[in-house]
Formats: C-alpha cells, sequence, structure tokens
C-alpha cells in the first residue's frame, strides 16, 4: 500500500510553488549560466545515450531495483526487437546523429514569419531563432531532446536553468513533412504564445519517459529530473528487473520473492487494465496518498501488478452525471477545465485517455474486456513490425473480429443486427459501437468506451452520433426515426421548424457547434467510409469555413478533408496563411461554387431548391456559433 498523508493544503501548495518557480526562472533565467560556470558539471554514464552535462537535460539515473532495457535483450531478443520497433520507446528521445530526423539538419525554415536555421555541428545539433525566453532576440541553441515520432516530433532546447529545456515553439508534422506552430498542433482557442520551461520536467516527463523523478530545485528555480530511461521502457510495464535478473542469472529461487517482473497478460483483468490506465487516463495526482516532497524525489509510486485504487495516488476523473457532483470531481476541476476532457455525458472525447473509457463500458464492467483483449506489446510472429507498430492491435483487430470474439452470436448474423449491407462500412462493429468522438494529434480516433447509437444520447448530449459521423447528410429526425424502427427505440418528438429536424447533424456541428465539436465534423468530412454513404458533390462549403475557422487546428484538419474530395472547384490554400490571404481565397472559390454548383436540392445540407448553396441559410447558422472556448489537453 502506498503511504497516506494527511495534509491536503501540500497540493495547492505545490500549484502556487510552481507558479512561483516560473516568475522567478523568467526573471533571472538570462543570469543562471554565469552563475554556474565555475560549478563543476555532473554527468550520468549511461548504456546506449552520451554522457551529457546535468545543467543541459534531464539525465538518466536508475535507482536501486532497475536494470534498463538492454539488460533484457540477452534472454528477451524478440520481445526487445518489437519494443524497440515500438513508438512507445521512442516517446521521448536524446537528439543525437543517430536519432535527429532530417527536418533539423542544416534546414531553414520560416513558420508565420519567424526564421529557424537549423545545424548540424559534429554530434550536436542547433537552431537559432528569435527565442521567447529571451524576450525574443535571436538566440543559437543547442537541441536536446525530442518527444513524439508516430505523427509528430516536438523538440527541446538547453536554457540557462540548469537540467531545464525549453519547449520550441514550432513543431514538425511527420505525414505532411512541414512546420506549424506549437500552439497549432492542439485544439486550444486562438491565444499569444508563450514560453515553455520545464514543461517536459513537470509534465512530459510523467508519461513520456520511465519512472520519472521531478526534482524541482526551488533554490536554483529550476528542475534536476531523473529518469530511469527516456521513453517508455520494458519497466514500464514489467517493473523493476534488477531481482528477476539476478534470480535467473545466478540460477538463485531465493529472490522469487523480490522478482518484481510482471507478464500484463497474465495478470487480473483489473491490474492489467491499470497499468495502462496509469498514463492512458484523465486523473488528478492526490498528494494525500504521497507527500509532494516525497513524489519529487521518488516519482510515482504505482508499480505494475499493482492497482490504482490500492496505489491511491493516481486519482481516476469520473465526469459521469452522477460522477459531476463528487468531491474528486470539483476538486479536479478547480484546477482542470472539464470542457477540455469530456463531453456533456462525461465520455472522454481527449487522445491517449482510453482508460476512462475502457473502465466505463459494459464489456470491461461485466466482461472480461481490457486493453489487452485487442492490443498487443509484442506482435505475433504473422504480423510485420511497421503494421503493428501503428496502433499496436493483435491480428485481426482492426475488424469485426475484435468485437465477434466475445459476441460471436452476431457472426452469421450480422446485416440483421445493422440493417446494413454485410460488406458495408455500416456493417462495422466499430463504425457504431466505437465511433470517432475523441480528438487529439490533430485527428479524430475512436471512442474506448463501448457505447450503441442512441436517440436519447443525441437529445442530451454534445456529442456526435455514430450515425451522424458516417451519414453526414442527415438530419437527427432520419437517425431518430431509423433507431425506432430498427432498434425499438423510443420516439422523440422534435419541433420541425428546429434546425434538428430540417438540417443534417453535420452540419450543425460544423457551423454552429463548438470547437471540439467542428474539430471531429472536419475529419468525418474527409472520411472515406462518411463520403460513400453521403457523397461529396455538396461538402466543399463547408469545408471552406472549416478552413477560416478561428481555431489552427480546424482549419489545418478542414484542409485536409478539402484534399480528400474528387469534385473540388477551390484552389489550395495554406491553412496557416494569414487572414487576408485565405479570405480572398475563400471569395473566389464561394464565387466559383456559387456559379458552377447545380446539384439535386437537397434541404439538409443547404443546397436549396434551385440546386444552389444557400450561403444566407449558412451565415444564419455561424451567427448562432457556441463560441465558447474549448482546450482539448492532450
Amino acid at each position: 500500500m502506498c503511504p497516506r498523508n494527511p495534509f491536503y493544503e501540500q497540493r495547492q501548495r505545490y500549484w502556487l510553488w510552481l507558479g512561483a518557480g516560473f516568475a522567478i526562472v523568467l526573471a533571472v533565467v538570462a543570469f543562471r549560466r554565469n552563475e554556474v560556470e565555475d560549478e563543476p558539471d555532473e554527468v550520468s554514464v549511461t548504456v546506449g545515450t552520451p554522457v551529457v552535462s546535468r545543467s543541459l537535460r534531464p539525465v538518466e539515473v536508475r535507482p536501486e531495483g532497475y536494470a534498463a532495457s538492454t539488460a533484457c535483450l540477452e534472454c528477451h531478443q524478440e520481445e526487445h526487437r518489437s519494443w524497440h520497433a515500438s513508438y512507445h520507446r521512442t516517446m521521448t528521445q536524446v537528439v543525437t546523429p543517430e536519432t535527429a530526423p532530417e527536418a533539423i539538419r542544416d534546414k531553414s525554415v520560416t513558420v508565420e514569419g519567424r526564421d529557424y536555421q537549423f545545424e548540424q555541428e559534429g554530434e550536436a545539433f542547433f537552431v537559432t531563432f528569435a527565442d521567447p525566453l529571451s524576450h525574443g532576440q535571436r538566440r543559437r541553441r543547442e537541441i536536446l531532446m525530442m518527444t513524439g515520432s508516430h505523427h509528430m516530433h516536438v523538440f527541446w532546447y538547453e536554457t540557462e536553468a540548469d537540467g531545464t529545456p525549453g519547449e520550441l515553439d514550432i513543431v514538425y508534422l511527420i505525414d505532411e513533412q512541414r512546420w506549424i506552430p506549437r500552439l497549432a498542433s492542439f485544439l486550444r482557442p486562438p491565444e499569444p504564445e508563450s514560453p515553455q520551461i520545464g514543461t517536459w520536467n513537470r509534465t512530459c516527463s510523467k508519461c513520456h519517459a520511465t519512472h520519472a523523478r521531478e526534482r524541482f530545485q526551488a533554490e536554483k528555480v529550476s528542475w534536476d529530473t531523473h529518469v530511469v530511461e527516456f521513453g517508455i521502457a520494458c519497466e514500464a510495464c514489467h517493473g523493476q528487473g534488477a531481482d528477476h535478473i539476478r534470480r535467473y542469472a545466478e540460477e538463485d529461487q531465493t529472490l522469487a520473492k523480490s522478482d518484481q517482473i510482471v507478464n500484463p497478460a497474465v495478470i487480473s483483468k483489473q491490474a492489467s487494465a491499470d497499468l495502462c490506465g496509469r498514463c492512458h487516463s484523465v486523473s488528478m495526482a492526490d498528494f494525500d496518498a504521497l507527500s509532494m516532497e516525497d513524489y519529487a524525489e521518488e516519482g510515482n509510486p504505482f508499480t505494475p501488478g499493482q492497482l490504482l485504487s490500492e496505489c491511491g495516488f493516481n486519482r481516476i476523473i469520473q465526469a459521469g452525471p452522477k460522477d459531476r457532483e463528487t468531491e474528486l470531481f470539483q476538486r479536479w476541476s478547480k484546477v482542470e477545465d472539464p470542457s477540455g476532457s469530456f463531453w456533456q455525458d462525461g465520455m472522454t472525447r481527449v487522445a491517449g485517455r482510453e482508460y476512462n473509457g475502457l473502465i466505463e463500458s459494459p464489456c470491461f464492467q461485466h466482461g472480461e474486456m481490457t486493453c489487452l483483449s485487442c492490443h498487443t506489446m509484442h506482435p505475433s510472429e504473422s504480423q510485420s513490425l511497421e503494421d503493428w507498430r501503428d496502433d499496436q492491435l493483435k491480428p485481426g483487430m482492426r475488424g469485426d473480429q475484435a468485437c465477434l470474439q466475445c459476441h460471436s452470436e452476431f457472426a452469421d448474423r450480422i446485416a440483421e443486427h445493422t440493417h446494413h449491407a454485410v460488406d458495408s462500412s455500416g456493417s462495422r462493429c466499430m463504425n457504431c459501437h466505437m465511433p470517432h468522438t475523441t480528438f487529439g494529434l490533430l485527428k479524430s480516433i475512436r471512442s474506448h468506451q463501448i457505447s450503441s447509437p442512441s436517440v436519447k444520447a443525441s437529445v442530451t448530449t454534445d456529442r456526435p452520433s455514430a450515425c451522424a459521423l458516417c451519414h453526414l447528410d442527415r438530419s437527427f429526425t432520419w437517425t431518430a426515426r431509423h433507431l425506432h424502427e430498427w432498434y425499438g427505440q423510443p420516439a422523440v418528438k422534435v419541433d420541425l421548424s428546429a434546425d434538428a429536424a430540417t438540417t443534417s447533424t453535420a452540419v450543425i456541428h460544423m457551423l454552429k457547434g463548438d470547437a471540439a465539436q467542428r474539430a471531429l465534423q472536419a475529419w468525418a468530412f474527409g472520411w472515406e467510409p462518411a463520403q460513400k454513404a453521403s457523397g461529396t458533390e455538396w461538402m466543399e462549403p463547408f469545408l471552406l469555413f472549416g478552413a477560416n475557422d478561428p481555431y489552427d487546428a480546424v482549419r489545418i484538419i478542414s484542409a485536409r478533408s478539402l484534399r480528400s474530395l474528387p469534385d473540388r472547384q477551390s484552389a489550395e490554400v495554406d491553412p496557416l496563411a494569414p487572414m487576408q490571404q485565405r479570405m480572398k481565397a475563400f471569395n473566389e472559390a464561394i464565387g466559383r461554387i456559387d456559379a458552377g454548383l447545380e446539384g439535386e436540392p437537397k434541404s439538409e445540407v443547404l443546397i436549396d431548391e434551385h440546386g444552389k448553396f444557400d450561403f444566407k441559410r449558412a451565415r444564419k447558422l455561424i451567427d448562432q456559433r457556441n463560441h465558447r472556448p474549448v482546450s482539448v489537453r492532450e
């Protein structure tokens, strides 16, 4: 059991402490390097990574009991090989000639009028730019680390604060091979960029490294963060390995009791899920369970095989209607904006927090479903590493087999159950029961809370329904009628003068919804199954509105979906171009569409009786837009 601490006030003190620390950092950072020039550098000698001064970045330091992933290689070669190929391993990497992407090798780039010069000098990499930590003066900084390797690269550079890297204010999108402002990589309100120092130490390290110890140094106004390994390594999931290695190397079975190695596939359902949930959840650190001082020095007390409830440090936030009155939710909501993580009915809408959805699912609550029902940390022999590493799924888990492995009674009557052709996207289990209602990494991903399309949920929540994410051209009235006729759900009376009765749900969300609804809907407009089900000839005006959205993320997603339209009439425009340039292109495109569009009348998607797009009706919906600030914190 984790130790209990009676002093709740430590939590408040911690946040005040950090806030004061950042203010002082920004005030004194220019003086720190001169102050420590005469101090001897402390170094960490670590297998597999360069020897680097602690004055530059966090370091790998292994407490007693840890052995590191290199020690696993001798006996577990295949497991080590697949782990080494995974994106878990490369969540955080030291930037070296072996790891550095081409984007930072002697390249120049301009982003929103700001110039960045990347250079390699021997084993080191540098960037010269207008550094916000230096009040915008151009500085040459060494690039020390990067996080992310699947969808985007975030880079961390040296600062005058010991062991406390700054976050570069631009991010590299890997698939699109382009740089964007850091703030544009998240769904958040338009706001000025602010200097980011210590973000990796206090936030990213918790889940993007193995057993991080934050080690905030109040007297030095910096961090001296230690990690067992950068990235998510073997011991993050299997536990401390030193005694396990000694036990088998020395054939000493007296060490069996101290052997902490855990196999997530053979422990209890709850313990297996909790292992993933330590990071993949919306949770709150509870400093009643462990003092802030002990946490800073020792790190998270949770160990693989333990239950989160048993440890007590990670308090999982549940946000359903009955949960919002709890003390835990009230405490959490004072620190975090609940609008960013959950839909109105409490379903999770932020990526990387799949545990919250899993534990609310009947398949978990009343069955044996857990993370490893579909995912595997090491692929089978039939899988290529390249295919597996994308989502780390077991063979067949991208399709209906993921559900049919338990619900075999539906295997021979899929069309009867779905009321769609058996080979259509409408008959795919996950499209209805795990729809794309979660946002992260500038895209939509599947909800991990297993649910069924519901008329009641469509009325009472702001979350897009599975039907509306595929049938983009249909109204709530259409959806409700089919759910009533097919599945006997209660009929709902709708005011026929209301937008919901006469206008497609996708159109309503795209034009008058909040930023989270607009982002998901813009993604759905580019989703091939939705395009096949709804047609594409009417979509372009809505995506043009999206490409001029106030939120950078919505514009980026809308621009991607625009590129997917086979009958596009507008010219390509950079979604991050200046507003005047984007509006000029928008007006030209709208004029071209207005002159050329002659579609079939379809009121639900604003195509009038003359086959023209009804811009007046679109403007009326936009004037009713929900402008509440939305910040989805990934």
